[in-house]
Order: C-alpha cells, then structure tokens, then sequence
C-alpha cells in the first residue's frame, strides 16, 4: 500500500507527465523514468516494478500507435524479438530482487540506459541497412525480454540503440518497433508479478490518463516535428542522476 501525502502524489503525476513526455518523444515507455522517481520519493520496489510496467503498457501503446499510423514499423523484424522476450520477460519477472541487489541492477540499467540514450553515437549512414538473422534476432529477444522482467522496464531502451547501431532498421522505424515490444514485455511482467494492488492505488489510477495525454503530444511532434537528440541527453542526465543514487544505495545496503 502507497502511503504518499497529497504533496507526494502530484509530485509523482507532474514527474510521470514529465516523463513520459519525453521518453515516448523517442518510442519508448519511460519505466526507467518511473523508477527513478518513484525511488526518490522511497517507494519500495515491490510497487514500484508493476507499478513502471503498468504505465509503459499505455504509454508505449501510444508511442506503437503513432510510429504504425506514420509507416514506422517492421513486423518481420518484431516478431523474432517478441516471441523470445515475452516469455523470458514473465522468467525475469518472477525473480525476487529486493535490497542492494535490486539497487545494484537497477542502478547498471539505469547508467548503461542513460549511456545508450544520450551519447552513443549513432550510425551516420542508414542506407546500407542489414536486417538481423533469426538466431540473432530470437537471441537479443531473449536477453532483452529476461532483463525487462527482472528490472521492471520494457526493454526499449536497449532494442532502440540495438536496432540503431546494427543497421537492423532505420533510426523512426526502430522506435515503432521497441513501442510493441515494450508493451509486450510490460504486460507479461506485469502477468508474472501478479500485483494486481497497483490497480486500487489512487496515484496510479490517475497516472495513465496523465501519461497518455502527454505521450499523444510527444509522439505527434517526433514523428511530423522533432529531432529526438537533445531530448535524449536530458534523459540521459536525468537517468544517470537516478543510477548514482541507485548506486550509492546498494552500496550502502551491501
């Protein structure tokens, strides 16, 4: 049960808003985000894991709606990299990582995601592209999907660089890609978790109507308006910022 005062509470909606808005600006559902905030406000990870899931399942379903209408989406890509995750997403959500282990792994995703979003560079030539074999796509399906689990996130913010460095799609089309396969794996984490209480829980009762109008406004300005670059160095502060105190907790805790 969530014990946040009023304060507490639209604190966390405003940071949700904030965060999906500028996470699904690139296809992504903003668990890492969620995360990061709901720790900063010391809220105990067996909520805050379903609780990340259960807003990526609305906010990346926004971000898949948008990139499909716009043309931005490969099947034949996806469905090797979904029929691996999605049952290891539901493996790696049923391990239990509470205390400084939790901590440690959250805070690695965390910096490594950050790493990824924000300095990475990416491929200057997008026209020599090379679609990935089916082991190397059921392979990086699998990894991505148990890792998803086990930390509470979709998985969007590795298959996004993935998809990007190894010329598997272009730079949009890989956004529309991680925005279903981020639902997927939300939802069968979520399944493994079995938290049903985060549906009773006032904060997140109200937080998908606050991530969605927000993620309808972002993904209309990425797909017809924006470049994404400068959102992803923000993010990538912001998330690396929530690594050290992740860190510097496990660490503690140790």
């Amino acid at each position: 049960m969530l014990e946040l005062n009023l304060g507490q509470t639209a604190l966390l909606l405003v940071a949700i808003g904030v965060i999906a808005f500028l996470y699904s600006s690139v296809g992504h559902g903003g668990a890492t985000g969620y995360l990061a905030i709901m720790a900063l406000l010391g809220i105990a990870p067996t909520i805050a894991r379903p609780g990340a899931l259960w807003m990526n399942c609305f906010v990346a379903s926004v971000g898949f709606w948008r990139f499909w209408r716009a043309g931005l989406f490969d099947r034949r890509v996806f469905l090797p990299l979904a029929a691996a995750s999605i049952p290891l997403a539901w493996v790696g959500s049923r391990l239990r990582l509470d205390g400084w282990v939790y901590e440690a792994v959250l805070g690695l995703v965390l910096a490594t995601a950050g790493w990824m979003l924000g300095w990475a560079r990416r491929p200057q030539d997008e026209g020599t592209l090379r679609p990935p074999s089916l082991p190397a796509a059921l392979a990086a399906g699998g990894g991505l999907g148990f890792l998803a689990g086990m930390t509470g996130i979709g998985g969007g913010v590795y298959l996004t660089p993935l998809l990007i460095f190894l010329r598997w799609t272009p730079a949009k089309t890989a956004g529309g890609i991680s925005a279903l396969f981020i639902v997927v794996n939300s939802a069968a984490g979520l399944l493994g978790l079995g938290r049903g209480a985060i549906l009773t829980e006032p904060a997140f009762l109200l937080a998908p109507v606050v991530g969605v109008g927000a993620a309808l406004l972002a993904t209309w300005l990425s797909v017809h308006r924006w470049n994404a670059l400068t959102f992803r160095r923000v993010l990538a502060a912001v998330l690396w910022l929530a690594a050290a105190k992740s860190l510097v907790r496990a660490w503690t805790a140790f």
